[in-house]
């Protein structure tokens, strides 16, 4: 195979590769900072000449043209995990496909008929192999059953290490668009983040595996972890904390008991200075969201410490972490996978971490409820809860009743909301 010679031939412009795209078409995308900008604009640009095609991604961080898509087209969006676009999903104008992370390659791959995907990759290599770098996530799987496989080509796309890479005999159109990775700014943790990063460290031991996320709890976490030692990572998204922690030889992988000396992920967001830890990296190794998500491989690792964040919970247990009421608001992402894979874990624990109030425009929330709002969607349930981490202390709820769950939570809740807390609880008979 003459692989310039094929390159040459498969070379177009994005007007040109999305004409490849018939009618009646699922497209997917990769996640996040992989989503392949240049051709989802010229996807959208033909949105009048096109019937029936539906665009799925998931953490729509960059500011394409689907902004631009009119509801009498023939395209439309579906956004896993709204960001830019949350009003435009709680009003209707594009669409939310509640799944579970883990399930959503099998969801492409079985239930639903990928057609095409889309995906940003580095310049291909002397064998023919272009890295989609910044993750395998969802967008191998579809990928495996879709009919067309379109590429952008970025030099700004680290070149990383796993499964994820596609040869160039397997794609039907190459792009050639430099595209400027989004670059998430540094959150830092305020005081009560600071006091719940410490309450998390403490549960997390030498040896142990973590999994974490961004935002100012993870990063006050990383920060009151930087005395540990030995700690691996199996963690759906590669951020900035976890490049930290490895950098101050917090994180080592010595002591895993699945895929040990390498830190695991399914894809990758943050700063520039992750996407440069990450390149070429063969301490990193990026696997499917079905396998790195999947409760049973999470629970491979031994002493697995899962560290999440919730909206509001309720006095049985009940965690809300992706809708205000009935508006989605974010996405449950791979919360349930961990939660449920770091109870198989031997050791294992999984915290839902949150500040005990949240501040709104009707003024301060408690986010420990008697009951979830109208309509709000329970993420995690009450019998796979683990533990609950506020400013105010640990309440351990696994395999405990209602009445007991009831007075822990009540006793991590902000003070000014204990009593009217109990006062509820009493009327439904749970303290």
């Amino acid at each position: 195979m003459d692989l310039k010679e094929e390159y040459r031939k498969k070379l177009m412009t994005a007007d040109e590769a999305v004409k490849l795209i018939p009618d009646h078409s699922m497209v997917v995308t990769n996640v996040a900072v992989g989503h392949p900008v240049a051709l989802v604009n010229a996807l959208v640009k033909r949105q009048y000449e096109i019937q029936d095609v539906e665009l799925f991604y998931v953490v729509d961080v960059y500011d394409t043209d689907i902004k631009n898509i009119q509801p009498d087209s023939g395209l439309r969006v579906d956004l896993g995990y709204p960001i830019l676009h949350r009003k435009d999903v709680q009003q209707g104008k594009f669409y939310h496909t509640p799944i579970r992370f883990a399930d959503a390659g099998k969801g492409w791959r079985e239930l639903r008929k990928v057609t095409a995907t889309m995906h940003l990759v580095a310049p291909m290599d002397k064998h023919g192999y272009f890295c989609m770098g910044l993750g395998a996530d969802y967008g191998l799987p579809a990928m495996r059953t879709a009919e067309k496989i379109l590429v952008q080509v970025s030099s700004t796309v680290p070149r990383s290490h796993g499964e994820n890479f596609v040869h160039i005999s397997q794609v039907d159109a190459i792009v050639e668009a430099e595209q400027q990775l989004v670059a998430l700014p540094e959150i830092p943790p305020n005081a009560k983040e600071q006091i719940i990063g410490q309450y998390c460290a403490e549960l997390i031991k030498d040896g142990a595996t973590i999994q974490l996320g961004i935002g100012g709890i993870p990063n006050a976490a990383a920060q009151a972890l930087i005395d540990k030692k030995d700690l691996g990572v199996h963690s759906e998204m590669a951020c900035d904390t976890m490049r930290m922690l490895w950098e101050q030889g917090v994180i080592t992988n010595r002591k895993k008991t699945l895929y040990p000396d390498r830190c695991v992920f399914t894809f990758a967001m943050g700063s520039q200075k992750l996407y440069d830890w990450i390149d070429d990296n063969q301490s990193i190794v990026f696997r499917n969201v079905e396998w790195v998500n999947d409760p049973y491989v999470i629970g491979l690792n031994d002493n697995l410490i899962s560290i999440n964040g919730a909206l509001e919970v309720d006095l049985t247990g009940q965690a809300c972490s992706e809708s205000l009421g009935h508006l989605q608001h974010t996405h449950p992402g791979g919360q349930l996978d961990f939660v449920n894979g770091a109870f198989r874990s031997k050791g294992g624990r999984s915290i839902l971490a949150f500040e005990s109030v949240a501040n709104t425009p009707e003024g301060p929330v408690s986010r420990i409820t008697w009951q979830l709002k109208p309509g709000a969607i329970v993420t995690t349930p009450r019998h796979d809860i683990d533990c609950v981490i506020t400013e105010y202390g640990v309440a351990n709820l696994k395999a405990y009743s209602i009445r007991e769950r009831a007075k822990r939570l009540i006793a991590v809740a902000h003070p000014d909301s204990r009593d009217e807390l109990a006062f509820h609880a009493r009327k439904l008979h749970i303290l």
